[in-house]
């Protein structure tokens, strides 16, 4: 048997750390390869950790709410497998004389020459080496409990787990970011000829193809200049309880159906279930406060995406008509632009072309 660690994944490129939510299994309990142990999160999303071998989970040493940098361990499975130390400390046969050659004479010891001896080098597996040395552990202050004195993975302290830290401090660390943008907000009441279904879904659908009838705002700032997207992908802010996820929908504007695939990705965002596929690749955000009764407010923006639009509540509005007044149904848009994108003109040229699209 041999004990080998389980360790926090990285589930995506800028992925440093993850914090454990949950675990499936309990110590002392057998798993198989492929069955999920535990849950974690990034600053993106819930994931699933699956087993890498068969065998028993023998010690878990990260809790939830814990954060674990990505490659350090999270528990420590114990396998079937062969054992790590198969073969390091045996000492190779003598490769057989041929009968035909005659054994050669042996050749006269060398006179010993003194030499200095350095320290004496601490027996330990290859993995438990390097993880002291990354760490800064002397081997030599290690009790081992491996065959012949050698020092497992298993034997070196425990991390020192930083401060537990909720779905807030995520959400911190992204608006801190968005706070050095230089970002401005352009209001603007529009008129809603449509009527019935989701107001959600038609946002969505209106913002994507805006954005494409406007390519130098579907655009991020990145190595001091303006990098237009090929693709359009609206970023849907979620309220779930864990806090504000905004899963993307690619190119929604070319979607027949698209009402089932917000509904779908509200669902399992809120479930916890998304894939990292699904968090990439947004070029705006779309959040939508008009269920909860609010009528205007400023979205930040979630960088390096350089607009975001905030819509509030659709409703019936006095409004002046010829001749008099009138009631019309209405909605206030709050469009957020990086100011290094763009200028208040061109947010300005978006909200028109949202208000046509909203009046086909």
């Amino acid at each position: 048997m041999k004990e080998a660690p389980l360790v926090m994944p990285k589930m995506s490129m800028t992925m440093t750390e993850g914090t454990l939510v949950t675990w499936h299994k309990a110590e002392g309990d057998e798993v198989r390869a492929g069955e999920v142990v535990c849950e974690v999160t990034t600053d993106k999303v819930d994931m699933e950790v699956e087993a890498t071998a068969d065998g028993t989970l023998v010690r878990i040493v990260a809790q939830p709410e814990d954060v674990v940098a990505v490659g350090e361990p999270i528990a420590y499975l114990a396998t079937t497998a062969d054992d790590l130390l198969d073969g390091l400390f045996d000492t190779p046969a003598p490769e057989p004389v041929p009968e035909s050659e005659p054994v050669p004479e042996p050749e006269p010891e060398p006179v010993p020459v003194a030499v200095t001896a350095g320290p004496a080098r601490v027996a330990a597996v290859p993995a438990a080496r390097r993880a002291a040395a990354e760490r800064g552990i002397d081997l030599a202050t290690i009790t081992p409990t491996g065959p012949a004195a050698t020092i497992r993975l298993s034997d070196l302290p425990p991390l020192e787990v930083g401060p537990r830290r909720g779905p807030r401090a995520v959400i911190a660390r992204r608006m801190s970011a968005s706070a050095q943008v230089p970002q401005f907000v352009v209001y603007r009441d529009l008129e809603m000829t449509a009527t019935g279904g989701d107001w959600t879904v038609v946002f969505v659908r209106a913002l994507a193809t805006a954005l494409r009838r406007h390519p130098e705002l579907n655009a991020e700032w990145a190595d001091g200049d303006v990098r237009r997207h090929g693709h359009v992908g609206v970023a849907l802010a979620v309220d779930t309880p864990r806090g504000l996820l905004a899963p993307v929908l690619r190119d929604p504007d070319l979607d027949d159906g698209l009402a089932g695939r917000v509904r779908d990705v509200v669902r399992r965002a809120r479930a916890g279930k998304l894939t990292l596929a699904e968090m990439s690749g947004g070029t705006t955000t779309l959040s939508n406060l008009g269920g909860f009764g609010v009528d205007a407010f400023h979205a930040l923006l979630s960088p390096p995406q350089a607009t975001a639009l905030a819509v509030g509540r659709v409703q019936e509005k006095v409004v002046p008509v010829p001749g008099g007044i009138g009631v019309a149904l209405r909605c206030t848009v709050g469009l957020t632009v990086d100011h290094r994108v763009g200028d208040g003109a061109d947010a300005a040229r978006l909200l028109t072309s949202l208000q046509e699209i909203l009046s086909l």
